[in-house]
């Protein structure tokens, strides 16, 4: 057995439903590894189980649980994560998402004291679209379970007006905290660009658009590739990531003969390499909340053409902006924007400086933790009321068994 170390301070817990590799998972992992120790202790929570974005988590110094949460509706879960919020003596749990709220509003009623924030990062009931009943229902257990919250949280502007829409919760409730990102680590960006694009195949001269993201639908790769087949011969295309519609994207490729012009590097644990071999960054999607690879980009001073979807024109658009606005799902604007920002080095220059500055201003990682933080300290008054518990009792040695490659298993109380 493995222990954790558990700091004194308010005691947070942050619960999804499973913790693979997202936006919503980036961000946590980011407050997980990033948060002031001497004021927050914090946990994590798993409905169903760990998962591939514990490799995002630099620090082991807290608590991993995993519910792992039956098919379906499980009418046991919000006792047993009662039991599970009065063993780590929580101050507050933070839920993430539809998927997480109305159980952690049902524990928490049961546990007491125990103040829960809310917050919601991107399509409000997963993208679904139940029936008519179905979403009477919803809308107004949404409500319901939004209103017993002590915060409720969105991470774009966006995003805020679809909680309301969907479940018709008062927009002065809810408080806005965009991403926070760290600019991509990569010491030698000349060798690195040089390096990759050699690995690639890909001219030192050629103009290489590039993303960074899973390989799904909503993201809509296959406009870029479309867009690439209308450009000059030495444009590239690089997308880094995974997922299930890789092997749509390279059939695509290969059936617009591009196969040399569209790269697919594949999931990559460090990107700052990458976007160094990168000219332009592009986010195609037709859906975000507050993208935090399109912050990565502008913080790492590439210039960006992004779809009008989410917060994607308050991030990169505007007098100061870092970045070229088109609409979503139009393959005719997305190629004449590519080209326009392929044969204009001086506002990809321009559009380059002014990235790093609007990043560092608004979105830096330090001001997105700090203001966390605030909202913590905010609802446990005073700071630091609850007496710490010790170790031992804060981690309940018999709930939380860390296992072989470090994932935490449950053993129901």
């Amino acid at each position: 057995m493995t222990s954790t170390g558990i700091h004194s301070g308010i005691r947070v817990a942050f619960l999804v439903h499973t913790f693979h590799m997202g936006g919503l998972e980036r961000c946590v992992a980011h407050l997980l590894n990033g948060l002031d120790r001497d004021k927050i202790s914090p946990s994590l929570i798993c409905l169903n189980r760990n998962g591939s974005a514990a490799q995002w988590l630099t620090r082991s110094d807290f608590p991993i649980v995993e519910m792992k949460k039956t098919d379906g509706h499980d009418w046991r879960l919000p006792g047993r994560l009662a039991s599970v919020f009065r063993d780590l003596d929580l101050n507050i749990v933070h839920s993430h998402n539809w998927g997480t709220l109305l159980e952690t509003a049902l524990a928490r009623r049961k546990a007491k004291g125990i103040r829960h924030v809310h917050a919601e990062r991107g399509t409000v009931f997963g993208g679904s679209q139940p029936g008519v009943i179905k979403g009477w229902v919803n809308r107004h257990v949404f409500r319901w379970a939004l209103s017993s919250c002590d915060a409720v949280l969105a991470v774009a502007e966006d995003v805020a007006q679809r909680v309301v829409s969907a479940s018709g919760f008062a927009a002065s409730r809810i408080q806005v905290i965009p991403n926070g990102v760290a600019v991509p680590p990569c010491p030698d960006r000349a060798q690195a660009r040089r390096s990759i694009r050699a690995e690639l195949g890909i001219e030192e001269q050629a103009i290489v658009f590039g993303s960074v993201g899973r390989l799904v639908e909503v993201k809509c790769y296959d406009l870029a590739i479309r867009a690439v087949q209308n450009l000059p011969v030495d444009a590239h295309l690089l997308l880094v990531g995974e997922g299930p519609e890789q092997d749509r994207l390279q059939a695509l490729a290969r059936e617009l003969g591009l196969d040399r012009r569209v790269h697919f590097a594949g999931r990559q644990s460090g990107i700052g390499p990458w976007m160094a071999a990168m000219d332009v960054y592009i986010n195609c999607s037709r859906s975000e909340g507050m993208s935090q690879s399109i912050l990565e980009a502008m913080g790492f001073g590439l210039p960006e053409v992004v779809t009008d979807v989410g917060d994607s024109r308050r991030l990169v658009g505007g007098d100061d902006g870092c970045g070229v606005i088109v609409p979503p799902n139009d393959v005719n604007q997305l190629t004449q924007a590519l080209s326009i920002v392929a044969s204009d080095p001086g506002l990809r220059n321009d559009l380059a400086q002014k990235g790093p500055l609007r990043h560092a201003q608004s979105f830096a990682l330090s001001t997105m933790i700090r203001k966390y933080e605030s909202i913590y300290e905010r609802l446990v008054e005073p700071p630091g009321s609850k007496v710490p518990t010790s170790h031992a009792a804060a981690m309940n040695e018999t709930l939380a068994i860390r296992a072989p490659g470090g994932r935490i298993e449950v053993k129901t109380p």
